[in-house]
Order: structure tokens, then sequence, then C-alpha cells
């Protein structure tokens, strides 16, 4: 029996130094200044990114994509063959996908089980959707929020919501935080989903398409008071 304990504890200490090892760089350890290099490869490699991104999509072959997502039925009567493009826009997609694993690797050197979920590939779809789908900024602007979110509501807890409303009456403090603490925490997914809601039941195109009604609110809000102005200016005259 000694021995076998002898024998698992050896084997315990393995896994664990094979472990630390696994966290290192190359055996050398993992100095807090290249996560800062790392850092700012990954914002190199996106600007990148976003710069080749923007020429396919002023290009004429980003123009047949667009026509092709526009109506691909259309395109095909018109006796365009679709096919090839397709096939070449899927090639860079995954191209792009395999970018961002191997930033993530260099980032992140642990891989974790969630990682191979669906919600991994679900959660990509949502930031796309929720930013807005047929743009480029869209996708960024969906990362944003939903990390941003990620981070803020999941770091709630009952303790800080009990501050938050702790100037209302006690019945009523207990029930808000009872209500809201079902929508922070481990539950933040909750307010992301509702978030997700609102968003595609009053701004189909996303976040882009609420900034470009907002832009275009502000732009006749401008013109009508120019006219006002100059009518007033009229009636004096």
């Amino acid at each position: 029996q000694c021995a076998g304990r002898s024998r698992d504890e050896r084997r315990t200490v393995g896994a664990v130094t094979a472990v630390a090892l696994a966290s290192r760089f190359w055996g050398l350890g993992c100095p807090k200044i290249f996560h800062e290099v790392a850092t700012l490869l990954c914002a190199v490699v996106l600007i990148i990114a976003f710069f080749i991104s923007l020429r396919i999509f002023r290009s004429a072959f980003g123009l047949k994509l667009r026509g092709i997502k526009s109506n691909q039925t259309r395109m095909k009567y018109t006796g365009f063959n679709t096919r090839p493009y397709l096939l070449t826009a899927f090639v860079i997609s995954g191209m792009y996908a395999g970018v961002a694993g191997s930033l993530m690797a260099v980032t992140d050197p642990l891989a974790g089980a969630e990682r191979m979920q669906w919600t991994a590939s679900g959660e990509v779809v949502l930031m796309t959707i929720l930013g807005g789908t047929g743009t480029l900024i869209g996708p960024l602007l969906g990362v944003g929020i939903i990390k941003y979110f990620e981070n803020i509501f999941s770091a709630l807890n009952e303790a800080t919501l009990h501050q938050v409303f702790s100037f209302m009456p006690d019945w009523l403090e207990k029930a808000a935080v009872a209500v809201s603490s079902q929508f922070v925490g481990e539950g933040w997914h909750l307010t992301l989903g509702v978030l997700f809601m609102l968003v595609v039941i009053f701004l189909p195109g996303g976040v882009v398409e609420g900034i470009r009604r907002a832009a275009q609110a502000v732009r006749n809000l401008s013109t009508r008071s120019g006219k006002d102005d100059a009518s007033d200016m009229a009636e004096e005259q």
C-alpha cells in the first residue's frame, strides 16, 4: 500500500508539474511583457485584417458578393455563375477564423471544454447580428457591446445589488434584488438575450442601423431648422 501510495503521489506531482510547464512560454516562463506584446500583436492584426476586408468589400469581387447576398437567384438568371464566388467567400472567412484561432492560442494558452460547445460559434453569430449584418464595422461593435456587458453584469452579485437598491424600503429592496439577481452574475446571459431581442425587434439592422437612423434624424432636424430660419428671414424682409 505504501509503495502504491508513493507511486500515486509521484503521478500527482508529475501531473501538476506538467500543467505548470504547459502554462509557460517555451519553458522559460510567461512574463508580463509578453501579454502586452500579444495584445499589441492582436491589435495590429485586427487593423490589417479590417483593411483587407475593406478593400475586398469595395472591389468588383465584393460588389458581386453583395449582389449574390441580395438575390442569388436573380444573379443566376442573368447567366452569372455564383458558385466560385461563394466558395471563395467561404475560404476567405475560414482564413479569418484561422487567424483568430491562432491569436487566441497566443493570448490564452488554456483550452477549456467551453471552447468546443455550440455557444462558442453561436456567440460569433450573435455579435454579428447585434452589431449589424452586411457591414464591416458592425461585428466589431457587436464584440465590444457583448464583452462590455459580460464584464459588467457577470461581476455583479447580490451584495452589490443591495447597495444599489439601498434607498428603497426593505420589502421593495428584497423584491428588486430577487428579480435583478436573475440577470446578473451567472445569469448575465439573460440580460444579453433581452438586449438581443430588443435589437432584433426594433433594429433589424443592428446597432449600425440605429446609428444611421440617429444620424438621419439629426440631419433632418438641422435641415428643418435651416428652412425655418430661412422662412423667418423671408417674412421679416
